[in-house]
């Protein structure tokens, strides 16, 4: 990724110009203006990720300020007057605002300045630090509390300025992810921040500079640290769902990047073990269960075979499929079992991360099919229900990659041509069906389970071209009830 902001600046357009364009484009900061007019000793700052994305050339969605030298209450009672404005973190002094006119739009977080720090039996979360808000507190030392250096960077939206006091730019220049200040002091007030690391180094192909990625290694068991309940029992202090959003939002970007990141710092045998138990698995070709899970996911991602199965792009519930389906055991319940365990499901409908748990389970139970059965035994209805669907498309691909995955030359890897050939002329133009279950009640026949055996049966006359009216299908009705 570092050659992307290399080729985006190469052309000319300094940093600061990149991050000023943007601002002035964005429609929910066209108040900032009015309330420069209205507190004139106020600074305002955008910072965090929508500056860091602002910078790579990413389109923000998420937009975070900071605001200096305005006490709370006056603030809160001047987005108030401008916009929706809710106090919702009064610990952290953090406002979500949505400006008049901006409705439908992802609120802004608007924050003082604050500091951190650990005191007492401090857990590593972000929830057990101690906070202190100061609306006089310096931008400097607000970013020095702030993860990796370049989410420590921020763009003063009065003076059109950038600020880096910890070297952010350099670091995305250089494409590397480096805590602020000592990684260890920021792995231990946050564990989550470790997770964080692992998944930018996904989603933007960054490598994690060396201190950092050692303090990682050596801190990442501070994830599985548990505290006692009040009721007696024991819970994480870092969610499981914030362990499979991290994850998810790497792997749906760079999978097998990301299989072997965050193995390679311990997390896939702290938090996935059953995945990580595959490197312990050797196929009969030398070739262990985790490589070809690797093999698997790549081949999923690549844009030639999606395209043989009509797909744009691999669905994140085939991707939580492929790591288990080469475990030698249990492979549907581990997949299940992942996936309810660690929140994969946690996505709204329509997110690119989203897993369906049924759908998961559903793929297991049928990705290996083929090696007992030939698609082409199957009755043409038979066939069209279960592979036609937009999940036996996934099912399909999930299958071809699988046996091209395991480099075995068997009856499935065959089967799996012979049934995306007869896809082709089943799937491709799916005529409606020219019966219902009121057409068979109509003829007098009783309901129950032959109501399936005459509806298949008019099907498969149909999806074969022999019949193409309704009249036909009554008669096939008539001919068999």
């Amino acid at each position: 990724m570092s050659g992307g902001f290399l080729s985006t600046y190469a052309k000319g357009i300094p940093p600061n110009t990149r991050v000023e364009s943007f601002a002035r484009a964005e429609e929910r900061l066209t108040w900032a203006s009015l309330f420069f007019s209205d507190f004139p000793n106020a600074d305002v700052y955008l910072v965090g990720g929508a500056l860091r994305d602002a910078l790579l050339g990413i389109l923000p969605t998420d937009i975070d300020i900071v605001i200096r030298n305005v006490e709370i209450k006056d603030l809160h009672h001047w987005l108030t007057r401008h916009g929706a404005c809710e106090l919702v973190e009064k610990r952290f002094g953090t406002l979500k605002f949505i400006p008049h006119g901006q409705g439908g739009t992802e609120p802004i977080d608007i924050t003082l300045p604050r500091k951190e720090w650990v005191e007492g039996d401090h857990a590593s979360t972000r929830r057990s630090l101690a906070v202190s808000s100061d609306p006089r507190l310096s931008i400097k030392d607000d970013l020095s509390r702030r993860d990796f250096t370049m989410n420590a960077m921020a763009f003063d939206l009065r003076r059109n300025t950038l600020l880096d006091p910890y070297g952010g730019l350099q670091d995305i220049q250089n494409g590397l992810i480096r805590t602020v200040l000592s990684p260890h002091a920021r792995f231990y007030e946050d564990a989550t921040r470790m997770l964080r690391a692992l998944r930018f180094a996904s989603q933007l192909s960054f490598g994690i500079e060396a201190g950092t990625w050692q303090a990682l290694k050596e801190n990442i068991h501070l994830i599985n640290n548990q505290v006692l309940t009040e009721n007696g029992t024991h819970r994480y202090t870092v969610a499981r769902e914030s362990i499979g959003r991290e994850f998810l939002l790497g792997l749906t970007v760079h999978p097998a990047h990301t299989l072997d990141v965050w193995n390679e710092a311990g997390a896939l045998r702290a938090f996935l073990p059953d995945v990580h138990a595959l490197q312990s698995i050797v196929e009969p070709d030398g070739e262990t269960a985790y490589q070809k899970t690797r093999t698997l996911l790549e081949l999923l991602k690549r844009p030639s075979l999606l395209a043989q199965h009509g797909l744009r792009q691999v669905p994140a519930t085939l991707l939580a499929a492929a790591l288990t389906v080469f475990a030698q055991e249990e492979k549907e319940q581990r997949a299940y079992h992942i996936c309810k365990d660690l929140y994969f499901h946690q996505f709204a409908s329509g997110h690119h991360a989203r897993v369906d748990c049924e759908e998961l389970l559903w793929l297991m139970d049928h990705v290996h099919d083929f090696e007992s059965q030939d698609p082409a035994s199957l009755r043409p209805s038979e066939f069209e229900r279960l592979y036609c669907s937009e999940r036996g498309k996934r099912l399909l691909i999930l299958m071809h990659a699988t046996a091209i995955a395991s480099k075995r030359h068997t009856p499935a890897r065959e089967r799996i041509h012979t049934a995306r050939t007869i896809s082709q002329r089943f799937c491709a133009e799916r005529p409606e069906e020219l019966i219902t279950g009121h057409d068979i009640e109509a003829l007098g026949i009783p309901p129950g389970p032959v109501y399936r055996e005459l509806m298949d049966r008019v099907r498969d006359n149909q999806l074969l071209n022999q019949i193409s009216t309704k009249q036909d299908a009554i008669h096939i009705l008539k001919e068999h009830s």
